[in-house]
């Protein structure tokens, strides 16, 4: 499973807030609890990568090159279920 939190791109750099960080932390907290241990969690690497995804709000959660959250930081166990999901689609290719 390839994970990537992205925040906000402003002059060529990219811009990590409070929300992304959180959501990073968060994001790790349930690839924990759910044993997913080899999950790849990337930063955004451009920001033609950033602008790709055609979201604004900030942060943003891509799960296997599809962003499935943008502008908030949802709880925990949200996530957890986003990653379930993820990983159910996995496991029937």
């Amino acid at each position: 499973m390839r994970i990537k939190i992205i925040g906000r791109w402003q002059e060529g750099k990219l811009l990590r807030c409070d929300a992304c960080l959180e959501l990073e932390r968060l994001t790790r907290l349930a690839l924990d609890e759910l044993g997913l241990k080899d999950a790849l969690i990337e930063q955004c690497g451009s920001e033609e990568e950033y602008s790709a995804y055609g979201v604004i709000v900030t942060p943003i959660l891509v799960i296997n090159g599809v962003a499935r959250l943008a502008g908030k930081v949802p709880p925990k166990e949200m996530l957890k279920e986003f990653l379930r999901f993820e990983l159910e689609k996995e496991r029937q290719k």
